[in-house]
């Protein structure tokens, strides 16, 4: 079982953005174990990615972490969720 919530943490520079991820049960566990040591990701990660980015990008300091991945080469997420504006 997969549970995710993001949210922003103030601090003196601005929101810091914090993204807390359970994952629970030995089968979802050890699937995740083997996604972080360089393993194909499977239909429940991409379904968790898509659920974390929008959560990510309900808060200022998630959406600019969101930006920072677009501007050093990664995917647009944010494009994505906005419907491509």
């Amino acid at each position: 079982m997969y549970e995710s919530r993001a949210y922003d943490r103030p601090t003196e520079f601005g929101p810091e953005p914090v993204v807390v991820l359970v994952v629970s049960g030995t089968h979802d566990v050890s699937r995740l174990a083997h996604l972080f040591n360089g393993g194909s990701p499977l239909c429940e990660h991409i379904e968790v990615g898509g659920k974390l980015t929008a959560q990510i990008a309900r808060h200022n300091g998630g959406r600019a972490a969101l930006k920072l991945l677009a501007h050093h080469g990664g995917p647009h997420l944010l494009e994505r969720l906005d419907g491509g504006s």
